[in-house]
């Protein structure tokens, strides 16, 4: 039979309980049991405590916690956890200030766009549509200056998620001066979703047909113009027709019949 000391299982059950009363007294604190809804400051005040814990898992149910608390209080106690070594806990706080909302916490994702890792700054994107639907639309347009062409993917694809037409000189921008073929695809292809019955994306899109290297950014650009929804898009489609790659005139025909026929897909 084998003897083991029962020193290490208390050890570790130690341990277990250290991190589990933190971790408890994030909860309730953010879900407002009656102790904190009394006393709402040091309630808060706990969970920026708790923000600085050495642990990151509790650092990340802070950040959750802060972000159902909300306020300007709130966002205030998590722009210090933009600067945090792990990143993990800088995700929960940014997808945290896209929860609250808000032109404050606007202004603060707008820093996180200089993380100095990718992942970070897509959330960022991601959050600031969450913060501010249309009032982000300035603010996610600096995110197409970034180097990392998947940090550029995915702003063209919150505007899209927005849906508004204050959108369309944006992507516009992109799809005819983004150095890279897939975020000039993905731009001309929102261009029609965001650009319903708007001549600008009609202009941008013809521009991407004339002057764009790449056939599957035009193919991407042939078929917004079946979204837009104006009779300017069948001079656009015909100049489609005429286009040195055959998969190109081949799309503009399949695009050309849907439009005639006002069946727009």
């Amino acid at each position: 039979m084998q003897i083991t000391s029962s020193r290490p299982v208390k050890m570790r059950m130690g341990l277990h309980k250290s991190l589990t009363f933190p971790l408890l007294l994030v909860s309730i604190l953010a879900t407002g049991a009656s102790s904190v809804l009394a006393q709402p400051g040091p309630g808060v005040f706990a969970l920026q405590t708790m923000l600085r814990d050495k642990s990151p898992e509790i650092r990340v149910k802070a950040a959750e916690g802060l972000a159902r608390v909300g306020g300007r209080r709130a966002v205030m106690i998590l722009r210090r956890g933009l600067s945090d070594s792990r990143l993990e806990v800088r995700i929960a706080v940014i997808e945290a200030l896209g929860f609250v909302g808000g032109r404050l916490a606007l202004t603060i994702l707008s820093a996180a766009l200089k993380d100095k890792a990718p992942e970070v700054r897509k959330r960022a994107v991601e959050a600031l549509k969450d913060a501010g639907t249309i009032a982000a639309i300035p603010i996610i347009q600096k995110a197409f200056g970034d180097k990392n062409a998947g940090v550029r993917l995915h702003a063209a694809l919150m505007l899209r998620k927005i849906g508004n037409r204050r959108g369309v000189p944006v992507l516009g921008q992109v799809v005819l001066t983004d150095t890279h073929p897939a975020v000039r695809a993905a731009a001309a292809k929102y261009l029609g979703s965001i650009g319903v019955k708007d001549p600008r994306a009609v202009g941008y899109l013809s521009q991407v047909i004339d002057q764009d290297k790449s056939a599957a950014v035009k193919v991407r650009a042939v078929e917004s113009l079946g979204f837009v929804q104006l009779a300017q898009a069948i001079a656009v489609l015909r100049q489609a027709l005429s286009d040195k790659d055959p998969g190109v005139r081949i799309r503009a025909t399949e695009v050309m019949g849907r439009v005639l026929a006002k069946d727009f897909e």
